[in-house]
């Protein structure tokens, strides 16, 4: 029955993500960003030079999807936009799902709370993720929000994947005597995982490396403590160790690439650093300072009553020593992430998806001790059902739709019809045995001007290049023709939505 239950709450979670990536806030391709990655692969490992030296796993597992979308649905559905974001859709929902499972294993494992204390803490968890930035009364982002189409597998993806892995090791107290115990199979999928973990984003590997530096800390205070010889404080610690080292790698990669040369800015660091907190107070703004308060209150009353009775609580020092590691990888991370953006831009600071690993920390931190708190106390068990509805409610609040996953903030069905448009004048022209087709797009920057080709973003001149790499990758067309783009305003009227005179909300009150 126990067995019944936690299966159908995964599954309930993965439809929910499935509906929630396809009907609430679709993911959907848009700008040249969008379809470069989505049709073009990299070699799958680090290169020196190159524009995102070890940025591996997104830029391999996008155009995979790719893939599956052109010649496993689209011969199916005929509607390539939709298979496009379709496949996408059911690749996040799929870690995702996966990300709350190992949240839910966590607490069976390692806390030992019963199954029906782990399923509720995990919906907690879940909800967390939308009502940290949500506000009733204006669009809001989510903790799966993302720029854009590409984003969200620059940033999210990363992010799961990495939380993932932690939340997995975390299930241990002793993980490398748990490694010891491992099939030469498992042993490779591990390898497997950590090597794309690591290779996917410079800087949302921080949660796994903070997490190691954490552990080895810990081991080093125990061996200390019992007079361990270097040779076993190695055994305890070496995956921590390697994790740390291709960590650091992957900074220095990634400091001299490309793209970091040509972020180089002339002014002084401190002026840099201070644009870098002004964003940050902006994506602080973005949350919603109640709940952010009910966590900050629920993590120090749990301190508070930890510390009255842990000396004779074997229990309680786990719940301690887990705290107490993710809040040291939050401080850390938060330090990171506003050094690293200073260098990269300090407008990243006020993305929320730029800033996942903090969201993650936080609410990581926050719901181990809720957990606790169900666990202890027959009150609160009792008020479960009460809250989790409450908040399902408050969270799924659309009277305000959530912000677009989209650049430009337009609405999935505009975003899939400029889309069709665009790529139909171009397989129309490979099919009447064309070489070279003009194609109107939208007027997205008034001082647009073909010799500079990055204008008129997010339908910029080059995005006609990296759209005729992903139709030709596809099939969808014979040739790699030549595609010129014309921004005409006739395709804003034709297509766009009309916000200049939008309706406030009618409140029921």
């Amino acid at each position: 029955m126990k067995k019944r239950s936690i299966l159908i709450t995964q599954i309930g979670v993965f439809v929910f993500f499935l509906i929630y990536f396809t009907q609430i806030s679709p993911l959907l391709p848009f700008d040249g960003d969008d379809w470069f990655f989505n049709g073009s692969m990299r070699v799958p490992f680090p290169l020196w030079g190159v524009w995102n030296p070890t940025r591996v796993f997104p830029e391999v597992l996008s155009p995979v999807c790719g893939y599956i979308a052109a010649f496993c649905l689209y011969p199916f559905t005929h509607d390539y936009v939709g298979a496009v974001g379709f496949v996408r859709a059911l690749v996040v929902s799929g870690l995702v799902t996966v990300f709350f499972y190992l949240f839910y294993n966590l607490l069976k494992k390692l806390f030992k709370l019963s199954t029906r204390v782990s399923i509720a803490s995990e919906l907690f968890f879940i909800l967390s993720f939308f009502l940290i930035f949500k506000h009733l009364n204006q669009a809001s982002y989510t903790g799966f929000w993302s720029n854009d189409f590409d984003s969200m597998f620059f940033y999210l993806v990363p992010g799961l994947l990495n939380a993932s892995v932690i939340l997995w090791m975390a299930q241990y107290r002793n993980f490398h005597a748990k490694l010891r115990t491992m099939t030469l199979a498992q042993k490779g999928i591990l390898v497997l995982v950590l090597y794309f973990a690591l290779f996917s984003n410079t800087q949302f590997n921080i949660i796994l490396a903070t997490y190691s530096f954490f552990k080895v800390v810990e081991v080093v205070v125990k061996s200390w403590q019992h007079n361990h010889s270097i040779t076993q404080l190695l055994k305890s610690t070496y995956v921590y160790l390697i994790v740390l080292i291709v960590w650091l790698l992957t900074v220095i990669f990634d400091m001299h690439g490309a793209r970091a040369n040509s972020l180089s800015q002339g002014q002084p660091f401190t002026t840099l650093f201070k644009n870098t907190i002004g964003h940050f107070k902006l994506f602080i703004s973005y949350q919603n300072t109640l709940f952010v308060l009910l966590g900050v209150l629920v993590i120090a009353i749990s301190i508070i009553c930890w510390c009255m009775g842990v000396r004779n609580n074997k229990k309680l020092v786990v719940f301690c020593v887990s705290l107490a590691n993710s809040l040291t990888c939050l401080v850390l991370s938060t330090v990171y992430l506003l050094l690293a953006y200073t260098k990269a831009g300090s407008e990243y600071v006020s993305r929320v998806d730029a800033m996942w690993p903090i969201v993650f920390f936080f609410l990581y931190s926050f719901c181990i001790c809720l957990s606790w708190m169900i666990s202890e106390s027959k009150i609160i068990k009792v008020l479960v059902p009460l809250g989790l509805t409450m908040l399902a409610l408050l969270a799924f609040n659309f009277n305000y739709q959530l912000i677009p996953s989209t650049v430009g903030g337009y609405d999935a069905k505009t975003v899939k019809a400029v889309d069709n448009y665009i790529i139909n004048q171009v397989v129309k022209a490979d099919r009447n045995g064309k070489s070279k087709v003009v194609v109107k797009v939208p007027i997205n920057d008034k001082n647009h001007n073909p010799k500079d080709k990055t204008s008129n973003w997010p339908h910029s001149y080059d995005m006609a290049g990296e759209l005729q790499n992903d139709l030709y990758a596809h099939h969808l067309i014979r040739t790699r023709m030549k595609i010129i783009f014309k921004p005409d305003i006739s395709v804003n009227h034709k297509f766009y939505e009309n916000k200049s005179d939008e309706q406030p909300f009618i409140s029921l009150e």
